[in-house]
C-alpha cells in the first residue's frame, strides 16, 4: 500500500489543542513541549558552530549543557530528532518483490553470519543489549517513540478522536493511487485536509479497512509513530467507482522524505520489541517498505520523525488476499525452506514431520479473514526478514509484554469498534481473538495484566 508517494501522519501539533479529546491534547501537548526543546538546544549548538567570540561560546556551551541535561533527565532522545539516518534505497519495484526483499532475505542474511562478536554473545547467553534501553528497562522518547500513559486513553477519547480524524462533506479527487497493489485514491474534504482513501478488494469486503483501523488505533496507543486512519464512506466525488463505496481515510501531510530500513536501528529497543506488537495484531506487512521518515521544521528547525505505515495486512487480511495458515510462521519466500524442500517435503508426506499450523483452513468470514490465536510470541515471521527483529532479546520483548499488558479490555473492544464492522458477530470475533493473542503473548513471557494508570516507561 505504500510506496513513494506516501507522506503520512500530520504532526498533530498543528491542530488546536481545544480541538482535541484530552487524552490526545495531553499527548499532543508534550510531544509539542519535546519537539520545542529539541528545536531550542539544536538551534543554540547551530549558533555556537558559527559564533567567534569566545566569551559568546562559553556561555553557549553553558546553555548547551543545561539543554542537554534537562532533556536527559526527562527521559529524551534528543539526537535522534536530527538529520535522516537509516534511509532505504532498495525500494524499487512495486509490492514487496523489491530489493529490500532481496537484500534482507539474501544479502544481509548472509553478512549477519558472518558477525562472530555478536553471534558468539548469543550463543552464550548473553546477546547484545538494546543501546537505547534504560535503567529499570523503558525506552526515552524519540523520533521513533513517545511514551504514552495508556491507561488515560478512554474509549471515548477513541472515538471522540476518530470523529476528528474523518474527512468532513463531499471529497474532492485530487490524483490517482499509482503506487502498491490497494486501490484508491488521494483526494480533499471540505477543510482543505488531504487523505489517501483506500477500498477493500473485491471478495474482501471490510477486511482490509478494518485491519487498517484496528491495527493502526492500538499499535498508536503505545506510543509509536502511526498514521491515523478512520473508517468512511465515500461521497461527493462525482466517480461512480468510488461514491457510496466503504473506505479507510487516512490523512496526509508534508515532509516525506523516503524509506528507512530496520536494520539501521537493530539495537533499538522499540524497533527490536516492535515484533511481539506485529504477532499481537497478526501484522505480517511490518517490513521496511512500509515505513516513513518525515522532515517537519519545528521554530525554524528541521526535526526528523520515523513512521510504521500500512496495517491492512493485520488481522486476517493480507491486503490484497486473504491470510492463509502459514502466514506469521513463515516468510512469503523462505530460501531455507526452499533448499530444505526436497528432504522436508517426503518427511512431511510421511507424516514424520509437522508443521505448527494447518495445510489448509476457512476463513471465518469475507470481512475477517482468516486470523486466530495460534501462534509463537517468539517466533513471528513477516513476509519477508525484518533485521530488527532477529536481535530481539528477552529484555526487549518484557518491555513490548509489558506495554500490552496495560491495554484494557474495554480498549481493545473500542479499537474494533472503530472497524464498524456490519455483522456483530464479526465484531465480536476479532475482539475475542485480539484477547487471546494478547493472553498468550502474557503467559510466554510471564507478564500479568495491569489495569493501573502508567504511562509506557517503566515506573
Amino acid at each position: 500500500m505504500t510506496r513513494r508517494l506516501w507522506a503520512v501522519l500530520l504532526c498533530a501539533c498543528c491542530i488546536p489543542a481545544a480541538t482535541l479529546p484530552a487524552a490526545a491534547a495531553e499527548g499532543e501537548a508534550r510531544i509539542a513541549d519535546v519537539l520545542n526543546r529539541v528545536a531550542e538546544w539544536a538551534r543554540v549548538r547551530e549558533e555556537l558552530s558559527l559564533a567567534g567570540d569566545r566569551a559568546r561560546r562559553a556561555e553557549l556551551r553553558e546553555t548547551i549543557e543545561r539543554l542537554e541535561e534537562a532533556l536527559v533527565r526527562d527521559n529524551v532522545d534528543y539526537e535522534s530528532f536530527m538529520g535522516v539516518r537509516g534511509r532505504c534505497e532498495d525500494i524499487h519495484g512495486d509490492w514487496f518483490f523489491d530489493g529490500a526483499w532481496i537484500s534482507n532475505s539474501v544479502y544481509w542474511r548472509v553478512l549477519r553470519l558472518f558477525n562472530a562478536p555478536r553471534n558468539i554473545r548469543r550463543m552464550v547467553g548473553f546477546p547484545k543489549r538494546a543501546s537505547n534501553a534504560r535503567e529499570g528497562g523503558g525506552v526515552p522518547d524519540s523520533a521513533f517513540f513517545f511514551n504514552r500513559r495508556i491507561a488515560s486513553i478512554t474509549p471515548q477519547s477513541l472515538a471522540e478522536e476518530d470523529a476528528r480524524i474523518r474527512p468532513r462533506g463531499a471529497v474532492k479527487i485530487t490524483r490517482k493511487k499509482e503506487e502498491g497493489k490497494s486501490k484508491g485514491f488521494y483526494g480533499m474534504d471540505d477543510r482543505g485536509f488531504e487523505y489517501i482513501f483506500i477500498v477493500d478488494p473485491p471478495g474482501m469486503e471490510e477486511q482490509v479497512t478494518a485491519a487498517e483501523v484496528i491495527g493502526s488505533t492500538l499499535v498508536r496507543m503505545a506510543g509509536y509513530n502511526i498514521a491515523s486512519s478512520a473508517i468512511v464512506t465515500i461521497s461527493g466525488t462525482g466517480n461512480p467507482e468510488f461514491d457510496g463505496r466503504r473506505a479507510v481515510a487516512t490523512r496526509l501531510v508534508e515532509g516525506y522524505k523516503g524509506h528507512w530500513t530496520y536494520r539501521a536501528f537493530k539495537d533499538r529497543r522499540e524497533m527490536r520489541a516492535s515484533m511481539l506488537f506485529a504477532a499481537w495484531l497478526h501484522n505480517t506487512d511490518w517490513v521496511d517498505h512500509n515505513t516513513g521518515v518525515s522532515v517537519n521544521k519545528v521554530g525554524g528547525v528541521p526535526l526528523t520523525r520515523y513512521f510504521v505505515f500500512d496495517f491492512g495486512g493485520s488481522l486476517g487480511s493480507w491486503n490484497i488476499r486473504i491470510k492463509e495458515p502459514r502466514d506469521g510462521w513463515e516468510h512469503y519466500a523462505s530460501f531455507h525452506e526452499f533448499f530444505l524442500w526436497p528432504v522436508a517435503r517426503p518427511l512431511e508426506l510421511a507424516g514424520l514431520l509437522r508443521r505448527p499450523y494447518p495445510g489448509k483452513a476457512a476463513p471465518y468470514s469475507e470481512a475477517v479473514g482468516y486470523f486466530d490465536s495460534n501462534f509463537r510470541p517468539n517466533w513471528y515471521r513477516p513476509n519477508y526478514p525484518n533485521l530488527a527483529w532477529a536481535e530481539m532479546t528477552r529484555e526487549d520483548a518484557l518491555w513490548a509484554a509489558d506495554l500490552i499488558a496495560r491495554y484494557s479490555d474495554a480498549q481493545v473492544r473500542a479499537a474494533v469498534d472503530l472497524a464498524c464492522y456490519s455483522r456483530a458477530e464479526d465484531a465480536d470475533y476479532v475482539y475475542r481473538t485480539l484477547l487471546e493473542r494478547r493472553k498468550r503473548i502474557l503467559d510466554f513471557y510471564g507478564v500479568k495484566p495491569q489495569r493501573a494508570d502508567a504511562t509506557t516507561a517503566p515506573e
